[in-house]
């Protein structure tokens, strides 16, 4: 399994326009069948990172036909910019090593 890991503030006082933004792409995000799952949490505490996204695929080809494609490549390299003031990304690759055994 490969995750990128989006790190994203927001905006001062630019919340809510951000969250509003987002129910307008969710569906286009989830559609492509080459992601697997999509998670988003809020930081607890309000600190920087305010909000992390994580993205979850099978393969690196496959995270790289998703973010090839125009739709989902235009939100992330033009929207995602206008809605956010610090984006950090991570790719993760998954490990078995801290799996738990029954």
């Amino acid at each position: 399994m490969v995750k990128y890991v989006y790190a994203i503030d927001y905006p001062t006082g630019q919340k809510r326009a951000y969250l509003e933004w987002v129910r307008t792409i969710a569906d286009k995000l989830q559609a492509p069948a080459e992601l697997k799952r999509a998670t988003s949490y809020d930081n607890f505490f309000s600190a920087s990172p305010q909000r992390t996204v994580e993205f979850e695929f099978d393969t690196l080809e496959d995270a790289a036909r998703y973010f090839e494609r125009p739709e989902i490549s235009h939100i992330f390299q033009t929207e995602l910019p206008a809605h956010s003031s610090r984006v950090q990304i991570t790719v993760l690759k998954s490990l078995g090593d801290y799996s738990k055994r029954g």
